[in-house]
Parts: structure tokens; sequence; C-alpha cells
């Protein structure tokens, strides 16, 4: 745990002094979430490319501290911007993280970014490996990201977030006891974020209020379906 957070606080310091970083506390309306969650994501870009990070931890209630914590940090590659049929293609590699399933994977493939004058459309397909005793019968990834600015013309209107679907075998731990011990063989993960800035009516625009939903199927050995909400406040940095 200590050293995840050493290498989270050492990206985000590296990138949010290049680029856009957002740090996010949410109250989670689940009941078989944590109470609380802190995140922080950044986006920076240079003349090789970008980068992509995401990380945080939960917050458990009783008695109150940081249970549990997650880090992804993908870099895309692109040495060809003048040339017009590639300009749009990136390289990625990618890191994931999770603390309590003492667990990592490093992803790699090819990105598409749909060429928007504002927004970010991104879609990557990457081979994904595993650690320990993790495995795959198809271990590829498919990941969508997306930043939508002034959401239908309403100044300060965010729409963002990240799809992911991927290949793996997972064990039924949690939640449907009719099904312990079985095993599922893909994972899909939604977190569509929606972001209004009320800071820009007190000369604060980096402050916002919001809200985010987390749409799984068989996330965390958890089987099937299941939609967590939460709500709460970003700071832009």
């Amino acid at each position: 745990m200590k050293r995840l957070i050493a290498l989270f606080l050492f990206l985000a310091s590296g990138t949010a002094a290049l680029a856009q970083t957002d740090l996010r506390a949410v109250y989670n309306f689940a009941s078989d979430s944590p109470v609380a969650s802190i995140n922080i994501e950044s986006w920076s870009v240079d003349n090789w490319g970008d980068s992509f990070l995401s990380g945080g931890f939960n917050v458990k209630a009783e008695p109150v501290s940081l249970t549990s914590g997650y880090l992804d940090f993908a870099r895309n590659f692109n040495f060809w911007h003048n040339v017009p049929v590639l300009k749009d293609f990136s390289l990625q590699a990618e890191f994931n993280g999770r603390v309590y399933l003492d667990n990592f994977n490093a992803l790699f493939g090819v990105s598409y970014t749909v060429p928007l004058k504002k927004d970010v459309l991104r879609a990557s397909v990457l081979f994904k490996t595993f650690n320990g005793g993790a495995s795959s019968p198809f271990p590829m990834q498919l990941t969508i990201l997306w930043r939508l600015y002034d959401l239908f013309g309403v100044r300060g209107l965010d729409f963002r977030g990240t799809a992911r679907g991927w290949g793996e075998n997972i064990t039924y731990w949690y939640g449907d006891t009719k099904h312990t011990g079985d095993i599922g063989e893909f994972i899909i993960l939604v977190q569509p974020q929606l972001w209004y800035s009320v800071g820009q009516f007190i000369g604060a625009e980096n402050l916002s209020i919001g809200a985010e939903v987390e749409l799984s199927y068989n996330w965390l050995g958890c089987r099937g379906f299941h939609v967590r909400p939460s709500a709460g406040l970003k700071l832009q940095f």
C-alpha cells in the first residue's frame, strides 16, 4: 500500500505540472461500496504523445481510514503527427495496479483518437498481461475514453469517463451466494461522470459539483451487472 501511494504521488506530481489535473472527493451511495472515495485524474500532452493518470483510494467509516487503492497510468506514443493517414493513431503502453487484489496488469496496443476540436474521444485495443494466479482465455482489453466539454452548449457542464471490457478468469466470491466459487470469463467496467462548474459564479471556476456512476459486470468477483452511484466535489488544477 505504501509503495503504491508513493508511486501515485510521484506520477501525479509529474503530470500535474504539465496538464490539467482533477481531484475528486465523492460519497458512495451503494451499500456494498466504501463510504467515500478520493481520486485524481490528469492528462498531459507533449511532442511525443500524451500521458493519462488515474488513481485513488477508498475511505471506510469505522474507523475512518484509507482502505484500498488503485493506479492506472497510460502512455501514448505518437511520432508521426504530420502523416495524414497515421496522425490519429498511437502506440499505447499501460499499467494497472490494484492494492486490494494485490495484483497488476501491463497492457500494450494501439489507440485511435477521433480528431475533434475541443472534446476528446479515444478507443484503444490492448493486449493484457496478468500476474500471479490470474489468467484469461482472451487476454485483450477494449477501452473507450471520452471528455465532452460544455455539454449541450451549457458552459461548465462536462461529461467524461471511461468504458472498459476485457477477458479474465474471475472467481465469484461476493454478492450472489448461489454462484460463489463459479468462474466468469470477462469483465465490463463503465464509469461515466457529469460535472458542473458552480465555482464560475463566485470567481473560482475550478470548483465543480457532480455525479459518477460505476456500471459493472463481474467486477471484483461480484457476479452479474451492478450500478453504484456517487456524488461529490471536484477541484481542477
